[in-house]
């Protein structure tokens, strides 16, 4: 089709289910997981006297285990977004013409809308990590 969306509606249905059940199990399973790992916080260097080059490692340690995991929520946020979209696009596509201008414009409008709210989720302010 010429300058047309084709959409297997089935496909993306499809997608957008396996989407939901990874943003709702698979991200969240491994947030538990490195949460857990990480629950009593830095451990490295506590039975040293502390000195400035341990507490800057521990410092930085910190921060990136709190990047991390703020990482995985967000993914998770924007894997739920998506498929999301993907679900209302097989759903409401599934019985129309997507020949149609008025087809095409929804469709973008629909992965524009997801694009920016994944966007959202995915920029986030991760406070830095005490010790």
């Amino acid at each position: 089709m010429a300058g047309g969306v084709q959409i297997d509606t089935d496909g993306v249905g499809d997608f957008g289910t396996g989407m939901q059940k990874e943003a709702t199990d698979g991200f969240a399973e491994i947030a538990g997981r490195g949460a857990d790992l990480h629950r009593q916080g830095v451990g490295f260097g506590a039975r040293m006297t502390p000195s400035d080059i341990v507490t800057q490692a521990k410092v930085r340690y910190a921060e990136a285990l709190a990047h991390s995991e703020a990482n995985l929520r967000a993914y998770q946020t924007a894997a739920a977004v998506f498929a999301e979209v993907a679900e209302q696009i097989a759903t409401q596509f599934a019985a129309v013409d997507v020949n149609s201008e008025q087809a095409q414009k929804q469709v973008q409008y629909l992965m524009s809308q997801a694009a920016d709210a994944a966007n959202r989720a995915l920029s986030i302010d991760v406070p830095r990590g005490a010790v």
